[in-house]
């Protein structure tokens, strides 16, 4: 039961991050010829160097069949294959009982080497799935286990009897479970969260690429629009003369008039998206963040709440003018959007500038941010799960996963300084302007220096 739920957990790893994590067979070999490596000088070097009475014989016999297995894996398989769930675990266990082999004859737990049982435990975690991790844990302790009760004398010098006292054994096995046991844990949950952020960072890059080409085909279409309107009226001024000239003859002259009326029908088509030129811009173009703002919110104006935007010059500083960036619009944007989804009757956007500082602080009249998924926020992947059925049925935020974690990764990137929030006691996080009405629920504050702006080549 425990074994077959490996390919189960491979299945969950996938539709959590989009790939299963394999161990190259490369990589299995490499350590295992570096422990091959190791063991046989440790154990000449015993032997020969110190003297130590030790059987050589049989603790080479393990390291011999590490090497045979090397070499056979090698020949069998290409050096890019990865090795299933199952497969890989397997090879962990025997590098678990290899090295419980050579230390039952070199002393067991009083064998200063003991630690490295912590190694294919530790490989486990970082990169297979956790019922592995658990079996290899639960292998190696039993084995430490058994070589704490069995195994033979510590290799030393015949003149000197080295004997280490029981309670002292115990400690030695205490601690090193305990070791185990915490780096196994603590390794498995620093590899999960950076797979989980490489992967939220991989679909933050798709989300982006896939902005930057809408806006892109939208520039063509203005250009395009721009650039057909000459030839058109052309054909359409070619077709009525004719028209009229040939007047006689029924046949082309109907024909004619088909032709100049699906002309104007694609002038009218193009006039459609020059109309809309106050959406579709080119990526290189100038406007006032004032508009750009206008252009965020203009989609939820015919909403049953109300949006309030609040615009404020201290000391009458001008407008900061941004280049159009659709990774920036995109973010801004869909923090705009997860407050008008959340909010019960308004949301008010207050955008402050100066000569130095630029700030947006969006807040709305929902009953907040949960006090399950407020902590996480900005993670990725944080979904529903993390909110209570309250909250969901209170129109408290929740399941805001990816797309916060793109819009604080894109913002954060751009310079600016993020703070997140609910009311308390009805006083917001981040203060209004005086004359402003104070709003209980979330709170977001963004703040940048201009020179960040700068940098990113939002403005020059």
């Amino acid at each position: 039961m425990f074994f077959s739920s490996w390919h189960h957990e491979d299945e969950e790893t996938t539709h959590k991050f989009g790939v299963v994590r394999h161990l190259r067979l490369q990589t299995s070999i490499k350590l295992r010829w570096l422990a091959v490596a190791g063991q046989s000088l440790a154990i000449l070097f015993v032997y020969f160097v110190l003297g130590y009475d030790l059987p050589i014989f049989w603790c080479f016999i393990p390291i011999i069949l590490s090497a045979n297995l090397n070499i056979t894996l090698a020949i069998l398989f290409p050096s890019s294959y990865r090795l299933s769930t199952i497969y890989a675990t397997s090879l962990l266990s025997y590098d678990l009982l290899q090295l419980a082999t050579i230390f039952y004859f070199t002393g067991g737990l009083a064998n200063p080497f003991m630690f490295l049982f912590i190694v294919p435990v530790s490989v486990s975690a970082t990169i297979l799935p956790r019922n592995s991790t658990i079996w290899l844990a639960a292998f190696a302790v039993g084995l430490i286990s058994i070589l704490g009760i069995y195994h033979e004398p510590l290799p030393w010098m015949l003149s000197n009897q080295f004997v280490i006292p029981e309670l002292y054994l115990i400690g030695l096995w205490t601690s090193l479970v305990l070791v185990m046991l915490f780096l196994s844990i603590y390794i498995r949950r620093i590899s999960l969260e950076a797979h989980s952020m490489f992967a939220a960072l991989s679909a933050t890059e798709l989300m982006l690429e896939r902005e930057q080409t809408l806006s892109a085909l939208d520039g063509l279409a203005a250009a395009a629009a721009h650039e057909l309107g000459t030839p058109l009226s052309t054909i359409t001024l070619v077709a009525k003369e004719l028209k009229y000239e040939l007047k006689d003859l029924p046949n082309v002259h109907e024909d004619l008039g088909l032709l100049a009326e699906q002309a104007t029908r694609c002038r009218f088509i193009l006039a459609e998206l020059q109309a809309r030129k106050n959406e579709i811009r080119d990526d290189f173009l100038d406007y006032p963040i004032t508009e750009m703002l206008d252009d965020l919110i203009s989609k939820h104006r015919m909403a049953d709440f109300d949006i309030e935007v609040i615009e404020t010059a201290i000391d009458d500083c001008p407008t900061p003018i941004l280049h159009r960036n659709p990774a920036f619009l995109y973010a801004l944007g869909n923090l705009i959007n997860n407050a008008t989804e959340f909010a019960k009757q308004k949301v008010v956007i207050e955008l402050k500038w100066s000569e130095k500082f630029t700030t947006i602080h969006i807040a709305d009249d929902g009953d907040g941010f949960s006090d399950e998924i407020i902590d996480k926020l900005g993670e990725p992947f944080i979904s529903s799960r993390f909110a209570t059925d309250d909250s969901m049925t209170t129109g408290q935020h929740h399941g805001m996963g990816l797309g916060f974690f793109i819009a604080k990764t894109v913002l954060e990137r751009s310079g600016a300084k993020m703070l997140v929030g609910n009311s308390i006691s009805h006083k917001p996080m981040v203060e209004f302007s005086k004359n402003q009405p104070k709003m209980v629920g979330a709170h977001i504050n963004l703040r940048w220096k201009h020179n960040d702006f700068k940098n990113i080549g939002l403005i020059d």
